[in-house]
């Protein structure tokens, strides 16, 4: 009986995984670009001692930031830069990358990998998975 209430303890304990505060890099040169989390993961405020920047070459119109999606447009298209921090029980965040035209580039990256969408299809629009952190 010890042993199947030390098992079942065990495996409580690995079912509720520690959730980590991730720092994430992004850049455009697209008029306007969206970020959306597809899964439990969402976006936060920078942890104390750490900054949210954000540049634009051209300036910004507008910017949206909401515990699920990033929403931003430029005044033109132009390359903007900015760090995002990300709350996440997992290590491989699901992104829906959305970017305002074909020519354009929008990128995602963390320490340990790299999202880019330039497609060229209508909707502009690409399911990526970003590995968080390794084993």
């Amino acid at each position: 009986m010890r042993t199947l209430v030390a098992l079942l303890l065990i495996i409580a304990g690995a079912a509720q995984a520690e959730e980590k505060i991730y720092q994430l890099e992004f850049e455009t040169d697209s008029n306007w670009t969206s970020i959306e989390i597809r899964d439990d993961a969402e976006f936060v405020n920078a942890p104390a001692g750490e900054t949210m920047n954000i540049t634009a070459k051209d300036g910004l119109r507008s910017y949206t930031i909401s515990p699920k999606k990033i929403h931003l447009r430029s005044r033109t298209r132009g390359q903007v830069n900015m760090n995002l921090f990300v709350r996440s029980k997992n290590n491989v965040l699901g992104l829906t990358i959305c970017k305002g035209s074909a020519s354009s580039y929008t990128w995602i990256k963390s320490e340990q990998s790299r999202q880019k969408n330039d497609l060229k299809e209508r909707n502009h629009c690409e399911p990526a998975a970003l590995v968080l952190n390794l084993f």
